[in-house]
C-alpha cells in the first residue's frame, strides 16, 4: 500500500496488507498410531523353569478408521515501517478451525491397553500476535536494536461428536489409580484442570473440600467431601485451573559498541496454571510422618496434610515467569599477523541464566503430559539447565 499514489504524503515508509488461507495436518502424531502394536516389558512378562523371561504384550489398540487431523487457518496481517523503517512492526489476527481432533480416548474392556487414539472432535483457535523493532541508535561506534513480540491466543472445543466429555492428564501418587486432571469438553479450552475446590483440613490433618450444593459447609456434605475415607463427590468437581497463558511477552536486544557485540532475549508467559503433582506426591507432612521419601518442604507443610493428598485445587498453581533465556557478549579480535584469517571473535553465552516465578516447583515451564491433549502437568520434569558456553569464531 506505500506505493500507492494516495500513501505518497503518509508517514509510513512501508505499509503492507496480507491474507492468507490454507490446511494442514498435524505432524506431531506419532508414527504407526494406527496399528496395533507389541512391546516388551513387565505385561509380557512370563516364567520358563525357575526364571521370569521377557515376553512381549499389546501396547497400543489399533484403529483402522484414523485419519488426519485437518486444521484450515486464516490470518489477515499489516506490516508498517515508519522513519524510513527504522521503526517496523507487525499486527496479524488469525483463526484456526480443527476438524477430525485426533484425541486418546477410553475403549471398551477387555482391550490390549486402555485407550486408543480416534477423530473425536472440533476445536478452535484464535489470537492476535504483535511485533515493534526499532533501530535506537545508529552511530558509527554505537548501534542499539530492540524489539518486542505480544501473543495471546484462546483455543475452545467446539464439537465432540457423540462423546458429551474426555477426561485426560493422569494423576501420579498413593491412591490416584484412575485419577485424571483435565477434563476435554465443549465451550472449555484444552488444558481445563477439572477437580474438588480444596479448602483445608481438620483437626485430625484430613482434607476439606467444597461442596457442589452452595452455601453448605464441608462437613454437612453427603457426598464425601469431608474426607472420611472416600473421596469427593463426582459433584464437587468443578473448573479449577487453565493450562494456557493469557499472554506472552518477548524482549530482544542487539547492542554494538565498537567491537563489541551484546545480545539477550528475555521472554515472559502470563496467567497459565501448572499442575504440580510432584508437590502432591512428595511434598507433604504425610509423607514425612509415614516415613516416605518427601521433598524438603514436607518438614515445613504449613497446611498439615497428614493423609495421601487427592488431587485439588491445593495443587494448582499460577505457573506465570520472566526468563532470561539467552545473554550473548562476543568482542571482535585484530589479529594482522594471520593473514590467512578474515575475521576473528571470541565469545561468552549464557542461556536459561534467570527465572522470575511465584511457582514452587524447578520450571514452570513443562510439557510432559499424559495424552496428547493434556498440558502444564509438573512431575518429576528434568528443569531447563543453566548453560554457560564460550569460543572463538574463525573465518578463513
Amino acid at each position: 500500500m506505500s506505493d500507492e499514489g494516495f500513501m505518497q504524503s503518509s508517514p509510513f515508509s512501508d505499509l503492507r496488507v496480507r491474507a492468507g488461507w490454507g490446511v494442514q495436518g498435524n505432524p506431531g502424531i506419532p508414527a504407526y498410531s494406527s496399528l496395533a502394536l507389541l512391546g516388551a516389558g513387565g505385561g509380557g512378562t512370563y516364567t520358563w523353569g525357575d526364571a521370569p523371561q521377557t515376553g512381549v504384550a499389546g501396547i497400543q489398540n489399533p484403529n483402522p478408521d484414523l485419519k488426519w487431523e485437518r486444521t484450515a487457518q486464516f490470518d489477515l496481517g499489516v506490516d508498517f515501517g515508519l522513519m524510513s523503517n527504522r521503526l517496523t512492526g507487525s499486527v496479524e489476527y488469525y483463526i484456526k478451525n480443527t476438524s477430525d481432533l485426533l484425541l486418546s480416548v477410553k475403549v471398551p474392556q477387555p482391550a490390549a491397553v486402555e485407550e486408543r487414539l480416534e477423530n473425536v472432535g472440533k476445536l478452535r483457535n484464535r489470537g492476535v500476535e504483535l511485533s515493534l523493532d526499532a533501530l535506537a541508535i545508529s552511530r558509527p561506534s554505537l548501534t542499539w536494536r530492540a524489539g518486542i513480540t505480544f501473543a495471546a491466543s484462546r483455543n475452545k472445543v467446539t464439537n465432540l461428536g457423540s462423546r458429551g466429555t474426555i477426561t485426560s492428564g493422569g494423576v501420579s501418587g498413593q491412591g490416584q489409580s484412575g485419577q485424571v486432571s483435565q477434563l476435554i469438553a465443549p465451550g472449555l479450552p484444552l488444558g481445563t484442570f477439572y477437580g474438588p475446590v480444596f479448602l483445608g483440613v481438620d483437626a485430625n490433618g484430613k482434607q476439606l473440600f467444597a461442596c457442589s450444593t452452595p452455601n453448605t459447609p464441608a462437613s454437612n456434605c453427603s457426598n464425601g467431601s469431608t474426607i472420611n475415607g472416600s473421596g469427593p463427590g463426582a459433584g464437587d468437581y468443578q473448573v479449577i485451573g487453565n493450562a494456557n497463558p493469557d499472554f506472552t511477552l518477548g524482549f530482544h536486544n542487539q547492542i554494538t559498541f565498537g567491537k563489541l557485540d551484546l545480545s539477550f532475549l528475555i521472554r515472559a508467559s502470563v496467567g497459565q496454571d501448572v499442575f504440580n503433582n510432584t508437590a502432591l506426591v512428595y511434598s507433604t507432612k504425610g509423607n514425612a510422618l509415614q516415613g516416605k521419601n518427601f521433598l524438603r518442604p514436607a518438614l515445613t507443610d504449613g497446611i498439615g496434610l497428614h493423609e495421601p493428598a487427592i488431587f485439588s485445587s491445593l495443587w494448582i498453581e499460577n505457573g506465570s515467569f520472566v526468563r532470561l533465556q539467552n545473554i550473548t557478549l562476543e568482542y571482535t579480535l585484530n589479529l594482522p599477523m594471520l593473514r590467512s584469517v578474515q575475521s576473528a571473535r571470541v565469545y561468552v553465552s549464557a542461556d536459561n541464566l534467570l527465572l522470575l516465578t511465584g511457582y514452587s516447583g524447578l520450571d514452570p515451564e513443562v510439557y510432559a503430559s499424559s495424552g496428547l491433549a493434556s498440558r502444564g502437568i509438573d512431575y518429576l520434569s528434568y528443569p531447563r539447565p543453566r548453560t554457560v558456553t564460550g569460543g572463538l569464531r574463525l573465518t578463513f
